[in-house]
């Protein structure tokens, strides 16, 4: 397992009741989604993307000692 830095924004940060933590997750990203859904099962009702080291994230990736991923609600831009 790695450990990495998690980061919550916005409607996240109102589920979890916290804005940032530090924990051993597995491998993927698909799996820390699972895991983090177990533990906060409020966060399957609402939407959001992971960024890992800064970069928006579509679909699964591999995971690696001290990245820093947040979880990001929607935003507005303009």
């Amino acid at each position: 397992m790695a450990t990495v830095n998690l980061m919550y924004f916005g409607s996240v940060t109102d589920v979890t009741g916290i804005s940032s933590e530090k924990v051993d997750v597995p491998a993927t990203l698909d799996e820390l989604n699972e895991m983090l859904q177990a533990r906060y099962p409020k966060l399957s009702a609402i939407s959001y993307r992971f960024s890992v080291n800064r970069q928006l994230i579509t679909g699964n990736r591999q995971l690696a000692d001290g990245d820093d991923i947040a979880l990001l609600p929607p935003f507005a831009g303009g």
